[in-house]
């Protein structure tokens, strides 16, 4: 029940899937409302810190799910899905990815780029490896902000494929990612 099988995720995958799908939505809402803080605000602080913490805890989260995913199984292909919908899932996957890391890298490029170090909850700092000129800085911020954006549609798209297969053409699709399988098969 925690690897991977041909015919579903194990525990490991489908709770990866969740918590970084959980921290990305609510890192995203955060996002959102720091930009309407004022100074004095009490948020105005903490927020950037917890954003800049679940950042990498996202971006932690997300290295480990590439390399389970690497050691895992393949999963079978649901018969009924034809190949072009196949290529289409691949194509949002690696979207996904992309997106998440590219939006990790440029919150890191963000934090550091003037040689502070990201915090990760008073725990550890991830030091600066660079510094940026403030032009970069703010062209990173840039990246940052409408590829969360993209992010989120993508997100939305994934998630209303999946629904779709579960409701419409009713197969194990969404069942898949909520439901681990035995690993006997």
């Amino acid at each position: 029940m925690l690897r991977d099988s041909r015919s579903g995720y194990g525990l490991i995958t489908i709770i990866l899937h969740w918590v970084c799908a959980t921290l990305i939505i609510f890192l995203f809402g955060l996002g959102v409302y720091m930009r309407g803080l004022d100074y004095y605000s009490p948020w105005y602080h903490r927020g950037p810190a917890l954003h800049i913490a679940l950042g990498l805890l996202v971006f932690t989260l997300m290295s480990t799910r590439l390399l389970w995913r690497a050691s895992s199984r393949s999963l079978d292909p649901i018969p009924t899905i034809d190949k072009t919908s196949l290529l289409a899932a691949q194509f949002v996957k690696i979207l996904l990815y992309l997106s998440v890391f590219i939006i990790c890298i440029t919150g890191y490029l963000i934090t550091t780029g003037e040689g502070k170090s990201a915090d990760f909850f008073n725990i550890f700092s991830v030091p600066a490896t660079l510094e940026l000129s403030s032009d970069n800085i703010d062209l990173s911020g840039k990246i940052h902000k409408y590829l969360a954006w993209g992010l989120i549609a993508i997100a939305l798209l994934h998630a209303s494929a999946a629904l779709f297969h579960h409701v419409i053409k009713r197969d194990k699709t969404l069942v898949r990612m909520l439901k681990p399988t035995d690993t006997s098969d």
